[in-house]
């Protein structure tokens, strides 16, 4: 019997009837929409627009030191508490972390031997070495990028075998990184 009077003309009987609690929880998710949403919605905007501070370190043409390094110039933008390129033209490294370390060297004559650029962190450990061919085209490029975890204090700089005349010195030989 009591199922027959709830379905009865598709009424809901009386003490089942709780509109009033239904009406309730209708207002209070209106008003987490109405209020709520666009609230969120307003700060990941203003969060999104925001553009992060990312170090980038990056280094063009290189010149002779006449010594064990070579000297480049250097463009670093929002690194003053990551990394600093420090006298003796070593990249020194201020927070430890990631970072994304790239290069690129270009050959603009034929040389006897391969032409390779090598990465070293500190005095003597080999990051990364890379090694292009000697003849055939006029030019040819050789380049890489890699992350590397490097701790505070790590200092990177770049060697190029044979000298630098061999190598195209203006925007296509460089080398620099980027915090993660």
């Amino acid at each position: 019997m009591e199922i027959s009077n709830f379905l009865e003309n598709g009424n809901i009987p009386k003490e089942a009837n709780n509109s009033g609690c239904n009406r309730m929880n209708l207002c209070t998710l209106a008003l987490l929409i109405l209020v709520v949403v666009p609230l969120l919605i307003v700060c990941f905007l203003c969060l999104h627009s925001q553009s992060p501070e990312i170090c980038w370190a990056h280094a063009t043409s290189p010149s002779d030191d006449h010594g064990h390094y070579i000297i480049w110039k250097w463009n670093l933008t929002d690194c003053s508490s990551f990394v600093r390129n420090d006298s003796d033209q070593k990249l020194e490294i201020l927070q430890s972390g990631m970072y994304f370390i790239y290069a690129q060297v270009t050959r603009i004559k034929e040389i006897e031997s391969y032409f390779t650029m090598m990465l070293y962190k500190d005095e003597n450990i080999l990051l990364n070495q890379m090694t292009g061919t000697n003849t055939g085209e006029k030019t040819a490029s050789i380049n890489f990028g890699r992350p590397y975890f490097l701790s505070k204090g790590e200092k990177l700089f770049c060697t190029i075998n044979s000298g630098l005349g061999h190598i195209l010195k203006d925007n296509q030989t460089y080398w620099g990184l980027y915090k993660m």
